[in-house]
């Protein structure tokens, strides 16, 4: 993990290769129905960079969560703002009716 957040193109590209090989069509017809061109299907198999968008779509012809793909950022521990602020006895409440 890194302090950034990451997408696993290479892991995605995996996974859509077996997916596509699993179907069997032609990788034409296969870009049609998830509704990317041929080139964008070609360049995510080889796990290539291709836009979020393409991402969503090639995730659900597959039926997987494009957020299994996702690494997190490595957030380190801070105590900078770790306590409330707002001092709780001065604040005063009204009630309208």
């Amino acid at each position: 993990m890194s302090g950034l957040a990451e997408f696993d193109y290479r892991r995605f590209g995996l996974a859509l290769s077996r997916a596509c090989r699993a179907d069997g069509r032609a990788q034409v017809v296969i870009a049609a129905e998830a509704g990317v061109t041929e080139t964008d299907l070609s360049r995510a198999r080889g796990g290539n960079t291709v836009s979020i968008a393409k991402i969503i779509a090639l995730s659900q012809w597959m039926r997987v969560d494009h957020l299994d793909f996702y690494v997190a950022p490595e957030l380190e521990k801070t105590t900078a703002c770790s306590g409330s602020n707002v001092k709780h006895s001065a604040v005063k409440h009204e009630v309208r009716a």
